[in-house]
């Protein structure tokens, strides 16, 4: 028998495409930028996520007032199904393994992320022509552009998505996309499209019943 050593390996650039693969409209890709930014959250604040979306210029914007990431926590957000910290320490959250860093590019051909946490900006920026540069599967550099400045802004994580490839961003289905999510949410949560305040509405009733269960003893 050979004493070769045999290693399950993974080309993480084909990985992360075939993960963006599954996000092939606007609405799929804003939505899990927005619930990560209603999600983690410091304690007592009013989840805030505002999305800007631009068909002219082929973007989109989405900034929320979460807790931000320090560069340590960039590095997480980049790791291909790295588990969920706060489900590891106990807290239930939305996903096990963050789909965020690919999401993007299911639409896209660039994402930045600005990150402010306790006072420092973290600025990271990826591209799809950094994703097919990688022929041999090993690690993609992550461009960091700003790394932990001072910043007196609050907490809080900009996700940008450029070179958008759809002809057009469907406004009015990610704003009905959003909302029908929202119901799952805390009331105090807030999502703002372009100039809508999304809100959530409780579907008619047609018809209402009631049943009285038969007694037995």
């Amino acid at each position: 028998m050979s004493s070769k050593a045999i290693f399950v390996k993974s080309h993480v650039s084909r990985d992360l495409l075939q993960n963006a693969a599954l996000f092939k409209t606007d609405k799929l890709v804003i939505w899990e930028y927005v619930a990560n930014g209603l999600q983690y959250v410091d304690p007592g604040t009013n989840p805030t996520v505002y999305v800007r979306l631009d068909s002219k210029a082929r973007k989109i914007r989405i900034s929320d007032n979460g807790r931000g990431m320090t560069l340590e926590g960039l590095q997480n957000f980049f790791v291909m199904h790295g588990e969920n910290l706060d489900r590891k320490s106990g807290t239930p959250g939305r996903g096990r393994f963050g789909t965020g860093k690919s999401a993007a590019f299911g639409i896209g051909d660039l994402l930045r992320v600005t990150s402010v946490r306790d006072s420092r900006r973290s600025v990271v920026e990826l591209t799809r022509t950094d994703l097919d540069r990688i022929s041999s599967g090993g690690p993609i550099p992550v461009r960091v552009l700003e790394n932990e400045i001072t910043y007196s802004k609050p907490n809080g994580t900009i996700v940008e998505i450029e070179q958008i490839h759809l002809r057009s961003l469907d406004q009015p289905g990610c704003i009905r996309y959003i909302e029908r999510h929202l119901a799952k949410w805390p009331k105090n949560c807030t999502v703002v499209v372009n100039n809508h305040e999304c809100e959530y509405s409780e579907p008619p009733i047609k018809e209402q019943r009631r049943f009285r269960p038969a007694c037995r003893w």
